[in-house]
């Protein structure tokens, strides 16, 4: 007596026709422009992923090409996928360019306490001669005092301070009482969320 075959057969679904398309987007700061579009099938999978722009495809600006702008995904709202702002940099050689043997780096890193998190924030200044300890050590104090006025604020009102350049001008017209400088460059921030 032949046995009857007991595995049942599965059924094969086709899980792409179950995912659904959704945009994601930057955040305000850049007028929540498109970043990209995703197939998802559970759009809560989405969250909390991060994507790597540069600045000069949000900006339209070819000269900020060397600053790249991380944006972390947050929440879902209809098909799109809102994101925040969660790090942005310099590119390590756009920074090497502007340093000759008769500069001096003046480079300071600070964490800052801002609203749900804190700052890691780099400011670099190349003065235009060589310069003092004693110069050096006053720029440093300057940059930091600077850094320090960001505490309590929003991340993304930092960044935008940082991006377009209003902060970094300040600190270039303060420390030019110190001695000429060249460039003052927001370098490096990053933000963490407090748990």
């Amino acid at each position: 007596m032949a046995e009857k075959n007991t595995s049942s057969r599965r059924k094969t679904v086709d899980k792409w026709k179950k995912k659904k398309w959704f945009l994601i987007k930057a955040s305000k700061l850049f007028d929540s422009k498109i970043l990209a579009e995703t197939p998802a099938e559970k759009p809560i999978n989405l969250i909390g992923r991060t994507l790597r722009i540069t600045l000069d495809r949000l900006t339209g600006q070819r000269t900020k090409r060397d600053t790249i702008i991380y944006f972390k995904t947050s929440d879902v709202q209809g098909q799109n996928i809102n994101t925040i702002v969660s790090k942005f940099e310099r590119s390590k050689s756009s920074l090497g360019r502007l340093i000759r043997r008769g500069n001096s780096k003046v480079m300071v890193a600070e964490k800052i306490p801002v609203i749900g998190g804190d700052a890691r924030i780099t400011l670099v200044t190349i003065t235009v001669r060589k310069a003092t300890n004693e110069q050096k050590k006053g720029i440093n104090k300057l940059m930091k005092n600077k850094l320090l006025e960001f505490k309590g604020k929003d991340f993304e009102d930092v960044i935008k301070e940082l991006i377009m350049g209003k902060m970094t001008s300040v600190v270039a017209r303060d420390a030019e009482k110190i001695c000429m400088i060249k460039k003052v460059i927001a370098f490096k921030a990053t933000f963490t969320e407090s748990k």
